[in-house]
């Protein structure tokens, strides 16, 4: 391993302060220094401290101690800081595509600071931006100097209303209008309201929509991302036929704006289509060099990989933020002793070290895991990006798919349940607001639902394994991927057929036993699914019945019926008893706050004036 080079006057790595924790920090076998430049780069470290050094130098990002800000009014403080950072210029629009290690260290640093921060900010420039970028073509390239100078600012719309997991259900329509040659964007009624939209609550000038494209004749050509501008830049009010809001309080992550939209009829310039994988001529004769209508479907939502494996990496950062807590914590926090004169660490006791080193354990497997899987997704948008239409191509944008659907539900959960776990291992001094453990643990609870629930992904990940043992079974192809994430599966017979033969506590200890242990039960699993639902299929079911007709579901809502209060008590629009989940939470949406004003700060999008300046005035 490389020394660690460091300046006198600018330390990459400078030592912590002193104080109680120097003594357990003095028990460690290795340098800390020199693991923390081995695991994260020296250019990475330089960034880093780069960008927590400004954060913590600025004013605007000082921490607001004592009463909790409003939400309208961290709304406002959010943007202004998001403003801030582009101003900082931490990563130039040269070095989005060209450095990813750095676009995942940014994304660290601002989630380790505040995730409502890094969520504006990202969802603006790396998923609006990106979606541009990877879906448009060089006629959408125009606008992507407008995302960085913040000339507009931009949002991704896809959920609706009705319709989050299950994309192909979308019910937003584009007709095409080959007299005028704009497409006609049209929500057919509260249920096809684009909805949980981040940044398009109260910020949002432009949002890539996702809608059903057709062509003249009525011809559907399935989900396409057009670019719609829901409000303009100088008054931040609504264009015409745009109903655009804030859907209002969430458990966490207030400083972002979430929003959702209906369209009246909106039109926009045939060029507003992104065209990547299909686009529309004057005439309206729909044209796309991808014939398979399932592959031009994953490349109009390749982005929902980036986002997942995004989500990834956020739920590592929150598990990484609560054992740096907890463990801390646990070094110094005595209790109890072999006298009554002398108390140990908690750390010491075994109890406290079961529950918290499997989650440090966690939080570094699961880091490795992420940043690798990032890079991976950096060479499938490549390869995108450079028309790759090679087989390999298309076999590792089916395994980054799978990955990245299993990944998120694999490091979500543990992250919340690490979470929980810190917040109970740090006792009373835990449930303190102040010690961040419950900001933490509600700011990461939505990475187990958005871009997909996490139990509906992990049937994504079993869709694409089954498929693979189909493909050995029926036609004799081999198991293997790009990644070679799933080459052992090959094997899975010869896998079925090992037993466990060791016999010393030596053998237990080999790191080879869980991973064959663990091999040997996806082959299982694996084996005994997909002969269960050949099973079902020779019955005469359907893919659908098959999967599903092992549920017990009749008697539920009876049960529920027997211990339920009335409407009034349980106060949940989705939870009513008339069963009127849309119309009700509708309603619910339209009766909050402000919710379809302007923010009362507006002025700070349209206005180009210093922003220090700016917040000053405000204090």
């Amino acid at each position: 391993m490389a020394p660690l080079r460091e300046r006198s006057d600018d330390p990459v790595l400078p030592d912590p302060p002193r104080g109680p924790l120097h003594v357990a920090r003095a028990r460690a076998s290795f340098p800390w220094k020199e693991l923390a430049l081995f695991w994260e780069g020296e250019d990475v470290l330089r960034f880093k401290k780069t960008i927590f050094s400004a954060l913590e130098n600025d004013p605007l990002f000082a921490h607001p101690r004592g009463s909790r800000l409003s939400v309208e009014k961290y709304q406002e403080l959010n943007f202004l800081r998001c403003k801030r950072l582009f101003e900082y210029d931490f990563l130039p629009a040269g070095d989005v595509l060209g450095s990813l290690p750095k676009v995942l260290a940014l994304i660290e640093c601002l989630g380790m600071y505040d995730w409502s921060l890094a969520a504006k900010f990202c969802l603006h420039v790396l998923t609006f931006g990106s979606a541009i970028y990877s879906s448009g073509s060089e006629r959408h390239f125009k606008y992507l100097p407008k995302i960085f100078s913040m000339e507009i600012f931009g949002c991704f719309a896809l959920t609706e209303v009705s319709h989050g997991s299950n994309t192909k259900g979308i019910r937003t329509t584009a007709h095409y209008d080959p007299t005028t040659q704009e497409f006609i964007i049209h929500s057919p009624d509260f249920e096809a309201a684009k909805f949980w939209v981040g940044n398009m609550g109260k910020t949002a000038t432009h949002a890539v929509v996702f809608a059903q494209l057709y062509t003249p004749g009525g011809r559907c050509h399935g989900l396409h991302p057009f670019l719609v501008q829901i409000r303009d830049p100088k008054t931040l009010l609504p264009m015409p036929g745009v109903m655009v809001g804030d859907i209002g309080k969430k458990l966490g992550q207030n400083g972002l704006d979430n929003g959702f939209a209906m369209f009246h009829k909106v039109r926009i310039p045939r060029q507003d289509l992104l065209n990547r994988s299909g686009d529309v001529t004057p005439e309206g004769t729909y044209v796309t060099h991808v014939k398979d209508v399932g592959q031009r479907f994953s490349e109009s939502l390749g982005s929902l990989s980036a986002g997942r494996v995004t989500i990834v990496g956020m739920s590592v950062v929150n598990l990484k933020l609560a054992v740096s807590i907890a463990l801390r914590f646990s070094a110094t926090r005595r209790q109890f002793g072999p006298t009554d004169e002398e108390e140990v660490p908690v750390l010491e006791y075994p109890m406290q070290q079961w529950r918290l080193l499997p989650y440090l354990a966690a939080a570094y497997a699961l880091d490795h895991f992420s940043k690798s899987l990032f890079l991976d997704l950096g060479k499938l948008q490549q390869g995108l990006l450079g028309k790759d239409r090679s087989v390999r191509q298309a076999e590792l944008g089916r395994e980054i798919h799978a990955l990245s659907s299993a990944g998120k539900p694999l490091v979500s959960w543990t992250a919340q349940r690490g979470i929980q776990e810190c917040r109970e291992a740090c006792g009373g001094h835990g449930y303190l607001s102040m010690n961040r453990l419950g900001d933490l643990r509600d700011d990461n609870d939505p990475n187990c639902t958005y871009e997909g629930d996490n139990n509906v992904l992990l049937q994504q990940t079993s869709n694409y394994l089954l498929g693979l043992l189909a493909r050995r079974d029926q036609g004799g192809a081999r198991i293997e991927s790009p990644l070679k994430t799933v080459d052992f599966l090959d094997a899975y017979p010869d896998i079925l057929g090992r037993r466990f033969e060791g016999s010393s506590p030596e053998d237990l200890l080999d790191s080879s036993v869980p991973l064959a242990a663990y091999e040997w039960l996806v082959c299982y699993l694996l084996r005994e699914s997909y002969q269960r639902l050949n099973q079902e299929k020779r019955s005469g079911k359907s893919d659908f019945e098959a999967r599903n007709n092992c549920q017990l579901k009749d008697d539920a809502v009876a049960l529920v019926d027997v211990i339920a209060p009335p409407d009034f008590i349980l106060d949940s629009p989705i939870g009513r008893a008339d069963g009127e989940l849309y119309k009700n939470l509708w309603t619910a949406v339209l009766q909050g706050n402000k919710v379809l004003e302007r923010a009362s700060w507006w002025s700070e999008f349209a206005v180009n004036k210093p922003v220090i300046g700016s917040l000053k005035s405000k204090l």
